[in-house]
């Protein structure tokens, strides 16, 4: 799935993104594949896979679209 990266927490190495669903998920630094985790950004388009823990969307193998 399409997202679009709402927010980074760099010191805690996690982000939320809002999937082309509509909902928001949220990821970890190692969720983060072909890439680094340094090198995403608000606003960055990535695909994702979600994963449905518990109580919280969560996003895993997360990659950075490059244009």
């Amino acid at each position: 799935m399409n997202a679009t990266i709402q927010q980074m927490h760099r010191d805690r190495g996690t982000g939320s993104l809002i999937g082309e669903d509509g909902k928001t998920y949220t990821f970890r630094r190692n969720a983060v594949r072909d890439g680094w985790f340094h090198d995403l950004s608000e606003g960055a388009t990535v695909t994702f896979d979600a994963a449905e823990p518990h109580e919280k969307l969560e996003a895993v193998r997360v990659r950075l679209v490059r244009p």
